[in-house]
């Protein structure tokens, strides 16, 4: 554990030693406040507004923390041949990837921090008032942002950067997309086409699970019982992108 722990403080280091991070944070914060201009609107109205697309903002920005974070975590230590070091130790495959995870964890959870107290001082300075629903919200979108940094952390291990990049946002759109995929393919006639799209929709994470901001923009009760179980959803894809992500980089020719 403690070689795991070490790898992780590195990989938080690592991390904030690019301007990348520091750039998408901003962008972030940017966007969130440009929702003022919504000021004329009513109280309600300003109120859906701001947290609407605050939370869209936040989910997207993470998205891209995630994914170019956990890409880098891996091809950086390649790249600079730290790797080759790294493994010469008595640090195992398994401990790499798991560790380089246990950091994108920490990195993640501080930037989503910053982009969540801004959003929430955001809505305490425009003396808008906050249900339980608003936290709700930002709590699945910051464990969908950590089932991304698994799903992306482990293509990382066995494929190029290219490739992730466009295979962690297609997932991404996919995902997001599932609820009208579905509806699509199910007025095909195609019986390959639909079983193939079915497969893919069983396999790839469904995102909208953890999207519940319109139901809380428009004030609709959100149970604990379902942030729980979309939470152990969530776990359950961490776990097992992980592990594929441990298989292909032990097989893996450094």
């Amino acid at each position: 554990m403690k070689k795991i722990w070490i790898l992780a403080c590195n990989t938080v280091k690592e991390s904030f030693r690019k301007k990348t991070t520091y750039i998408i944070v901003l962008f972030a914060l940017i966007m969130i406040a440009s929702s003022e201009f919504f000021a004329f609107l009513s109280s309600t109205e300003q109120y859906k507004m701001i947290t609407d697309t605050s939370f869209a903002v936040i989910e997207f920005f993470g998205f891209l923390l995630a994914m170019f974070g956990s890409i880098s975590a891996v091809s950086s230590e390649i790249e600079k041949r730290t790797i080759y070091t790294l493994l010469t130790k008595p640090i195992t495959r398994t401990n790499f990837v798991l560790g380089k995870y246990l950091g994108m964890f920490f990195i993640l959870l501080i930037n989503f921090s910053i982009m969540a107290v801004f959003f929430v001082g955001l809505l305490h300075f425009k003396k808008i008032p906050m249900d339980s629903g608003t936290f709700k919200a930002l709590f699945l979108i910051f464990v969908e942002i950590l089932v991304i940094a698994s799903i992306s952390l482990s293509l990382a291990t066995f494929t190029s950067d290219a490739f992730n990049i466009i295979a962690s946002s297609f997932i991404y759109i996919i995902g997001h997309l599932t609820g009208y995929g579905r509806q699509i393919i199910g007025m095909t006639k195609n019986i390959a086409v639909k079983g193939l799209a079915d497969m893919m929709y069983t396999i790839l994470p469904n995102y909208q699970n953890f999207t519940i901001r319109d139901k809380v923009v428009v004030g609709i009760p959100i149970p604990w019982q379902y942030v729980i179980i979309v939470t152990g959803y969530g776990i359950m894809y961490i776990v097992i992108a992980l592990l594929i992500g441990i298989y292909f980089f032990r097989t893996r020719e450094i």
